[in-house]
């Protein structure tokens, strides 16, 4: 295993989910706190949204089909049955929200958070193939297809409590995240209807998304970039996640259609959106490459490894330089000298910390990135 993967690996998997495992788990109320506070202790008092149990459902499967853990296995059981009982809606799809006991809070059903649920379901699938997630992410399917396909393409961002599809501005987000979810299930069924999701969502990045040589993040009903700064801006941490996500969709297809457009994603990101100081990706950009805002999360940074990690060019030295460079960045400035369970999640040009707590939500990335490193792509470093 590469020296990166090891690195990660041993981070996340020995001192940071086994803390998650103990403290992140609800174990009055079932299923995953929101958060860790500041002080690493749980907070779920604004209540659960399905995405972070989602999110973390897959976590603690990783985490079972890695080390074997039976704390890590239980927790995405609970997860999904949290999700089952309280999650549904009585009309199809799955609540935005639940109080910390499940009680309904928010009916809107958001497509970002039925992306994760099926994602999650796909993750489950594996862990107990008999355990009826299969099931489940049909019939998540189903509710997407009836109630919110958009006339206009792909899907409805939300329908209200009511379930009316919400008006206003659309992203492209949220179809990343199901072209995601559908390439899990291709990779663990042979049912033809994940292809053809994953090949529609292929094809609206490219007729739609990808715009002038960039990803464009916010769009009009009709699709088209908004006007203004906002149908402008891009993110270099979504470039690099749509390129990883465009080869991992070649390989599994065995085909390379959008090998130009990950290419292109992949270079603009390198050239406009990498912090000079500290090497870590900032938040976000212009078409133009202007930036907009030089804070860093810590997503993006996971985002950028992966996509070094599938890049064609990997093996040559430059490209092995440049994901060493990204894992030095993140241990740099995000993960070391942090407690057990702990790392920075966003922070300012100068390094000062921007967000103390800890979101149950960026742990998802952070496995994701361990996991594509044990793939062996990667060259050592």
């Amino acid at each position: 295993m590469p020296d990166s993967a090891v690195r990660l690996t041993d981070w996340l998997h020995r001192r940071t989910i086994p803390y998650w495992l103990r403290h992140g788990v609800d174990r009055n109320d079932g299923g995953f706190h929101e958060k860790l506070g500041p002080d690493r202790q749980p907070v779920s008092d604004t209540g659960k949204r399905v995405m972070v149990q989602a999110r973390q459902l897959y976590v603690a499967a990783d985490h079972t089909l890695l080390t074997g853990s039976k704390d890590a296995h239980d927790a995405a059981d609970g997860a999904l049955r949290f999700m089952r009982d309280h999650c549904r809606h009585p009309d199809g799809g799955w609540r935005f929200r639940v109080a910390r006991d499940g009680g309904p809070q928010d009916d809107t059903r958001d497509l970002y958070a039925h992306a994760f649920v099926l994602f999650a379901l796909a993750w489950h699938h594996r862990l107990d193939p008999n355990g009826g997630a299969a099931q489940d992410a049909v019939a998540t399917l189903a509710f997407l297809d009836e109630h919110m396909t958009h006339p206009g393409g792909g899907y409805h961002e939300a329908l209200d409590a009511a379930g009316q599809p919400a008006n206003g501005m659309r992203r492209q987000n949220p179809h990343m995240h199901l072209f995601e979810a559908f390439l899990e299930w291709i990779t663990i069924s042979d049912d033809p209807v994940w292809r053809a999701r994953a090949d529609a969502m292929a094809a609206l990045f490219e007729e739609r998304f990808y715009v002038d040589g960039t990803l464009r993040e916010f769009f009009a009903d009709d699709l088209r970039p908004l006007d203004g700064d906002e149908g402008r801006l891009v993110e270099p941490g979504h470039h690099y996640e749509w390129s990883w996500l465009l080869r991992r969709y070649g390989l599994l297809i065995g085909e390379s259609r959008h090998t130009v457009a990950a290419n292109q994603l992949y270079r603009f990101a390198e050239r406009y959106g990498i912090d000079p100081a500290t090497g870590g990706v900032i938040d976000s950009v212009d078409c133009a490459g202007g930036i907009v805002q030089d804070s860093r999360r810590l997503w993006p940074q996971t985002e950028a490894i992966k996509a070094h990690a599938v890049s064609p060019t990997l093996r040559a030295t430059d490209a092995a330089a440049r994901l060493a460079a990204q894992v030095d960045s993140l241990f740099a400035h995000h993960l070391d000298g942090m407690p057990d369970g702990a790392w920075r999640e966003h922070l300012d040009a100068g390094d000062a910390l921007l967000v103390a707590d800890l979101p149950a939500s960026s742990l998802y990335h952070l496995a994701m990135t361990a996991s594509e490193l044990r793939r062996g792509n990667a060259p050592p470093s």
